[in-house]
């Protein structure tokens, strides 16, 4: 029988992501489709996943496939930039914590040009900072000194 085993790996992981969204959202209230409760939104979501890993499952069949090698440097440089965005965030405001986030993140990859990292860097910082700011009226703090 032929299969592709990254893809069943990869059904599964979204299974499993999937149904820990739903199970996590049975703890608030669901709703209906006319009155959404908190939960309904996860929860609705966590199924969708569901489906959609269990249809990658099942394309896995009758193709030939085998496990990627994991890219170590992009996942440890992209983890690290979360991890730094979490620090920082609280710290030294939105924008810098941006900036070092997609700055390291960009490290990860070796198809990085590095005159093009600080461009992305601030305009993925300054359609944040329009985003959250201004559109949604999220009261993050923009720029913090740290000292």
């Amino acid at each position: 029988m032929r299969i592709d085993r990254g893809e069943v790996i990869s059904g599964l992981i979204v299974i499993a992501f999937g149904a820990w969204f739903a199970y996590g959202a049975l703890d608030y209230r669901i709703g209906s489709l006319a009155r959404m409760g908190p939960g309904f939104v996860p929860y609705s979501l966590g199924l969708i996943s569901v489906g959609l890993g269990t249809l990658i499952v099942l394309s896995a069949f009758g193709r030939v496939g085998r496990v990627p090698s994991i890219d170590w440097r992009g996942m440890v440089c992209v983890l690290g930039a979360v991890g730094l965005f979490a620090w920082l965030l609280p710290r030294t405001g939105m924008i810098p914590a941006t900036i070092v986030g997609v700055v390291v993140a960009s490290v990860g990859s070796p198809l990085t040009h590095p005159p093009a990292v600080p461009i992305l860097a601030v305009g993925v910082a300054a359609g944040a900072w329009v985003v959250f700011a201004l559109i949604l009226g999220i009261q993050i703090p923009v720029f913090r000194s740290p000292f």
